[in-house]
């Protein structure tokens, strides 16, 4: 009764909390990759001088570009995260997850009349979408053996010039994406284990992004943008179980679950400074809504003393990301660096092996060339790090989610983690 009793209060849950983890975190190690001259330039992109992927940066620069744009790019998203039990005194464990390589992409494509004030654009991108494994022998296998994600972003987007030099845009968004995701169990110690796996895809959901941008002199531009909140909505969600023993065979079958996920806002405001034909230097901030997410609530289908709807507190506070980055131009060639500082929305407590989230900072850089009037190439190499972090077991059982002696929820694994992210990039723009 104790194993049902476990599985119940933290069983399935953390399946679906691990999804929302790496659907919603852009503090995660899946990070925002919107275009890789941004990228190049510390991941801003609100302030700078447009081009196509101002789509999803600043839909408000759009109309103030010079030419009409298809730009196509992608990036490789290799990470792994490692975790020392520091919680047992003179423990030596420790163990790195082995993840595979994502393959984030973007399309966007911008026109309108040479003359008009007007610009409308589509565009289809990832924010969101990589995996992370690590194994069904590690001491948190109970919480995670593997996970893969696709999130799919879709935008139709307009931008009017009020003035020569001052121009509003705005996007509607629409977000599906789908996951599966496997952990072990603990049942039995048979082997092979008993696992979960989850697999499912999120309704088509909705939402919006404005902007507005003012090129005030030939020297300072300056950006502004908002992108919504969404709920992504899981309404029919498959859970299915491998090598489950005959004493909980009648429990562990076939079920369905649904949950609403909230994907916070953001607001951004970026400077960018041009001081001659040569430089180009931007700061940027973002402001991200992270506290709508206090709390997520799991509905089952199918109820028994195992598996039964449940309610967990996560209780994210807004966060703050810091930009700087710039290019100097020479002929043809365009040389790129920057660095941004992400702090965690986080608190200690709740940090799960599925992002084991801390204050980051990240180094880029990167190459273009321009080759004629019409064809532009972007590479960009983003390196990101966590800060070393951690998560007490004193602090876990205050937060409600470690085992303690009025609480018997396990939804954390406490010790010491800390990220590393590697991640080329390219894109490639015709200009018409």
């Amino acid at each position: 009764m104790k194993q049902l009793y476990r599985l119940r209060s933290w069983g399935l849950i953390i399946v679906i909390m691990t999804f929302f983890q790496l659907f919603a975190s852009a503090a995660g190690y899946q990070v925002l990759l919107p275009g890789n001259r941004a990228t190049a330039m510390g991941n801003l992109g609100v302030g700078l001088r447009p081009d196509a992927s101002s789509i999803y940066l600043n839909p408000g620069a759009m109309s103030l570009m010079k030419n009409n744009e298809v730009m196509l790019g992608f990036n490789l998203i290799s990470s792994n995260a490692a975790f020392y039990d520091s919680q047992k005194e003179n423990s030596n464990y420790q163990v790195a997850s082995d993840n595979p390589i994502g393959t984030p992409f973007h399309v966007y494509v911008v026109w309108g009349p040479k003359e008009s004030k007007w610009k409308f654009g589509l565009g289809a991108y990832t924010p969101f979408g990589s995996g992370v494994k690590w194994g069904t022998e590690w001491q948190g296998r109970f919480l995670l053996d593997e996970i893969s994600l696709q999130a799919i972003y879709t935008q139709a987007t307009a931008s009017y010039a009020i003035l020569d030099n001052l121009s509003i845009g705005a996007g509607f968004v629409a977000m599906f994406g789908s996951v599966n995701l496997k952990r072990v169990l603990d049942v039995t110690s048979d082997e092979p284990p008993t696992t979960v796996e989850l697999d499912g895809s999120a309704d088509m959901a909705y939402g919006y992004n404005v902007g507005i941008y003012w090129a005030v002199s030939d020297q300072w531009q300056i950006g502004a943008s908002y992108r919504s909140h969404i709920d992504a909505v899981l309404s029919s969600g498959d859970v299915s179980y491998e090598n489950v023993p005959s004493s909980l065979a009648s429990l562990l079958t076939p079920n369905k679950f649904s949950a609403t996920l909230p994907l916070p806002s953001s607001a951004n405001l970026g400077l960018n400074w041009t001081p001659d034909e040569n430089w180009e230097v931007g700061i940027e901030a973002n402001y991200i809504g992270w506290s709508a997410y206090k709390s997520l609530d799991i509905d089952f289908v199918d109820e028994n003393i195992a598996i039964q709807d449940t309610q967990s507190p996560r209780n994210y506070e807004d966060s703050w990301v810091f930009h700087l980055g710039g290019q100097y131009m020479m002929d043809s060639w365009q040389f790129r660096a920057g660095a941004y500082y992400d702090i965690s929305p986080v608190q200690l407590g709740y940090m799960t092996p599925e992002t084991p989230d801390s204050n980051r900072i990240a180094l880029t850089a990167g190459i273009g060339y321009t080759v004629g009037d019409f064809l532009q190439f972007d590479l960009s190499f983003l390196y990101i790090a966590s800060e070393q972090r951690e998560q007490t077991t004193e602090e876990s059982q205050a937060a409600g989610t470690y085992p303690s002696a009025n609480n018997d929820t396990y939804a954390v694994e406490p010790g010491t983690y800390k990220l590393r992210a590697y991640i080329p990039g390219l894109s490639i723009s015709y200009r018409f």
